[in-house]
């Protein structure tokens, strides 16, 4: 397939899961036991699959390419930081939406969408990428418990035992020792070719417009800042440092991804504004079903 008919199918599947909720064949409250399958499971495979199979030499090479998710994410978040003290909002309501904006669903969403467009060489370069994200919701999590006085431990505790976070420390481990995985190996291809579809039917059953509605003024900004600024900061990035082939392509798209799903764990969790938070997220997301193809296709 074409990087056109790839990022349809993606989109048809994202649709799938959107009509069963629809129809009643699934409800909103399933996509919550499918995320727990492909947190823990899926992408977990789908990480340790891509590191095993790949050189030791190529995953070094490619160390910058969390730096250039973190930086990304660092000048996305004082940006709407600076617009909420311009616009006055109150401490609550601007981390509502600080969230989403510096917050990119790098693995989620893009794990799918680049392993679609570019394969194994793509997708390993987008789990790299996607390590600097986890950075960022490490220190989201930290900064905003000391903001709010909560307790940062259980942010820290959180990432430790981060299931994607360990399916890329035993890949490396066990690439670089060369250690046989026998049977194992082909369970773990089974699990791992479950990851996208899982994902889609989730995302189209996380999809609520009547969130959107609550808070369109802010979900536009920040799908702005996330689904355009990101990328072009991106570009500029990846220029100022040289990045060139499929390093290039693969840090603009997953820079260009929608805000990250957990920002809206970290909502919760400091008692922020959920819905507005959510709005954000499902927005950009939604908007996303446009302007990456479009991206990819500029790219490409």
């Amino acid at each position: 397939m074409n990087s056109f008919e790839t990022v349809l199918s993606i989109v048809l599947m994202v649709l799938l899961g959107y009509i069963t909720k629809t129809l009643g064949v699934l409800k909103e409250e399933d996509a919550y036991s499918l995320n727990k399958v492909v947190v823990n499971i899926a992408i977990p495979s789908l990480i340790f699959n891509s590191i095993y199979n790949s050189k030791i030499s190529t995953i070094t090479a490619l160390l910058k390419m969390p730096f250039v998710s973190m930086t990304v994410s660092l000048l996305i978040g004082i940006m709407v930081f600076s617009w909420t003290r311009i616009a006055y909002y109150d401490k609550r309501r601007a981390w509502s939406i600080i969230l989403p904006a510096a917050m990119v669903n790098s693995g989620f969403m893009g794990y799918p969408v680049i392993l679609g467009v570019f394969g194994g060489s793509g997708l390993l370069r987008a789990i790299l990428y996607d390590m600097g994200s986890v950075f960022v919701f490490l220190t989201m999590g930290v900064l905003l418990s000391f903001i709010f006085g909560n307790d940062y431990r259980r942010i820290l505790k959180r990432t430790i035992f981060f299931p994607p976070l360990w399916g890329l420390f035993l890949g490396i481990a066990f690439n670089a020792f060369n250690l046989p995985l026998g049977l194992i190996s082909h369970i773990i291809d089974y699990l791992s070719k479950a990851a996208v579809p899982l994902i889609m039917i989730s995302l189209g059953l996380s999809l609520d417009f009547k969130v959107i509605k609550s808070s369109l003024k802010d979900a536009v900004i920040v799908s702005t800042f996330r689904l355009l600024i990101s990328p072009l900061l991106a570009v500029l990035i990846v220029m100022l440092f040289l990045f060139s082939g499929l390093e290039k392509s693969v840090a603009i798209i997953e820079a260009a991804m929608p805000s990250a799903m957990l920002s809206m764990v970290l909502s919760i969790e400091n008692d922020l504004d959920i819905n507005l938070t959510a709005a954000c997220v499902f927005m950009s997301t939604t908007l996303s079903l446009i302007s990456l193809p479009l991206i990819i296709a500029l790219i490409g």
